[in-house]
């Protein structure tokens, strides 16, 4: 069985060694990228920087799944696409979007089967916070300005993640997150920064720096304890 990676970026979607390495396990000159993004002004802009970026890597075969015009995404040739794919990378901008779009039914079953079948799976932002079984919406990153928690794609289990963590100085959004859903490990993504996951285990860290923040207890009044992942 093949081991199962997850690249989580913490903003920065074109960071060279994550990309590189992320089309390394893809499969090189036979990877296969499936990139997922919304429909939003310019968006047809970011696919030729995604393209040339892969290129680079090696990668010569790059599909796009977005919904259409009117928000509808076109399941039939998602589930086209994703049944080829070698490599998913899942883009960033409105979290909410995201998790509709691509946590969800059908979509949702298909990442998950990719996944387990070892195809390496990467999100940028949005796309990283929707990865896990619990997706934490920082109060900084919706209109309503509150935390929000969906039920996320579930590739990851018993921890919370946070992106442009030092940037947004999301600690203690994190930390609230951590308690409201006694969730004793969170992961703060700065947004040069990229969390590597094997088989659902953090792995390292690539870029700038990634934050393990563990509760030794849920008492309100006990300290978490912060540290920094070593790079790789």
């Amino acid at each position: 069985m093949r081991d199962r990676y997850l690249y989580l970026l913490g903003g920065h979607s074109f960071q060279t060694e994550t990309n590189r390495q992320f089309v390394e396990q893809a499969g090189g000159s036979n990877a296969r990228i499936v990139l997922c993004i919304m429909n939003r002004p310019g968006w047809e802009e970011y696919v030729p920087l995604f393209q040339q970026m892969w290129t680079e890597s090696g990668a010569q075969d790059m599909q796009v799944i977005v919904p259409d015009e009117d928000g509808i995404l076109d399941m039939e040739q998602a589930e086209q696409v994703l049944s080829q794919a070698t490599g998913i990378f899942i883009g960033g901008g409105n979290t909410e979007k995201y998790h509709h779009y691509y946590a969800t039914g059908r979509f949702k079953d298909l990442l998950i089967n990719c996944y387990e079948n070892g195809v390496p799976i990467a999100g940028n932002s949005a796309g990283a916070l929707i990865l896990p079984e619990i997706c934490l919406i920082s109060p900084l990153d919706n209109e309503q300005s509150v935390m929000l928690f969906k039920q996320g794609v579930g590739l990851l289990s018993n921890v919370l993640i946070s992106v442009h963590y030092t940037e947004w100085s999301d600690q203690s959004n994190l930390l609230e997150g951590m308690r409201t859903k006694k969730v004793k490990r969170g992961i703060g993504i700065d947004e040069q920064a990229c969390a590597v996951f094997i088989n659902g285990q953090l792995a390292y860290a690539l870029g700038e720096s990634v934050h393990e923040v563990i509760f030794e207890d849920f008492d309100p009044d006990q300290y978490a304890i912060v540290k920094g992942q070593s790079h790789k």
